[in-house]
Formats: structure tokens, C-alpha cells, sequence
């Protein structure tokens, strides 16, 4: 467990068809996480249905975050980083 980062910090993200993510942590990990459950389960997600928005994922606050800009949705890296561990 030592080799886990204390706060997990993206170098990477890019958005894949299917409401996937791939994610480069600074660690090197990288994962690919779906997202469709989560995109159709929580209403603040929901705008990113559109396969169009969710493509727009960029990273935020310099790799703490996947954001959404024009939809003013974020995810914490850390989120990001156990639901891929899980």
C-alpha cells in the first residue's frame, strides 16, 4: 500500500465513445473507467448523456479534476482514482 499517491493527481484524461475515461495519473497509473452507470444514476451527471458533452472532458486545476466547462460539472481525481481501483 505504500506505493498508493496520498491525493491522486491526473497528468492525462481523455474522453473514449462508450462514456469511458482514460485516465494518466502522475504516478503513471492508467486506467480506462466506465462512466454510463454514473452518467445514467446521478441527476447532476445527466448532461453528460449527450456522447457530444461528455467529449468535452478536460483536465482541471492542474489535475485535481476532470471537468466539464460549458456544463459546470467537475469530478474530484479522487473519486476518479477508487471508482478505477474498485
Amino acid at each position: 500500500m505504500a506505493s498508493l499517491m496520498k491525493r491522486p493527481r491526473l497528468r492525462v484524461v481523455q474522453a473514449r465513445p462508450g462514456h469511458r475515461l482514460e485516465l494518466t495519473f502522475v504516478d503513471g497509473r492508467r486506467f480506462v473507467l466506465g462512466m454510463r452507470e454514473d452518467v445514467l444514476k446521478y441527476p447532476g451527471l445527466k448532461p453528460l448523456q449527450n456522447a457530444k458533452a461528455f467529449a468535452g472532458a478536460v483536465l482541471g486545476d492542474d489535475g485535481w479534476t476532470v471537468e466539464w466547462p460549458a456544463l459546470d460539472i467537475q469530478i474530484g481525481a479522487d473519486t476518479l482514482y477508487l471508482n478505477a481501483l474498485a
